[in-house]
């Protein structure tokens, strides 16, 4: 059932986003200080680097699900931007979750998973059509309702398969493009 899918997913990424969540917050803060330029002072500096050491504090768990999503609310173009998310929360599981289990420090493995909840919420954050409130009350009703979860099964047999495709399609442009480039250097002696 989807629900231990996106129980299981969820768990891995929250664990996986951090330094996602990370680099944006640091880009942010470095385009904010370009932006005013002179008038960033030592406090502004000051107040940047406790900020950037403070844990982030972003996780699906303190988010209240949205309202009135069920089966028949949920739109295709939601249903989409649904599996959309769970696959960047999958990413960020696979980046977090192996650097969290070989943590040994609770503290620094704590900071990881903290880290690693922001990302997910992040992660969903970027997804057009979807906010964390609404993946939150899709992934319940799912696990309530056994025809949603059945028709997101399917869209992630559809993206999985589509994913599949492109990256297939990719190989063969980047192949036939090396094909390409050999030819080129090989012909440009011979016209000279």
């Amino acid at each position: 059932m989807i629900s231990r899918i996106a129980i299981a997913t969820a768990a891995a990424l929250s664990l996986g986003t951090a330094s996602i969540a990370q680099e944006a917050t640091g880009t942010a803060e470095s385009t904010d200080s370009q932006t005013t330029g002179s008038e960033t002072t030592g406090t502004q500096n000051a107040e940047t680097q406790q900020a950037a050491k403070e844990p982030p504090t972003k996780s699906l768990e303190k988010i209240e699900p949205a309202e009135g999503i069920s089966n028949e609310t949920l739109t295709d173009e939601k249903l989409n931007a649904f599996v959309q998310a769970l696959a960047a929360i999958n990413a960020v599981g696979q980046h977090f979750v192996p650097r969290i289990e070989a943590e040994t420090d609770g503290e620094k493995r704590a900071e990881l998973m903290a880290y690693a909840n922001d990302s997910i919420v992040n992660a969903i954050e970027v997804i057009a059509d979807i906010t964390p409130a609404e993946f939150k009350a899709i992934d319940i009703a799912a696990q309530q309702d056994e025809e949603l979860n059945q028709r997101i099964l399917d869209e992630i047999k559809v993206a999985a398969a589509e994913g599949k495709a492109a990256q297939e399609a990719a190989e063969e442009e980047a192949e036939a493009g090396e094909g390409t480039e050999d030819g080129a250097e090989s012909e440009a002696p011979q016209t000279e």
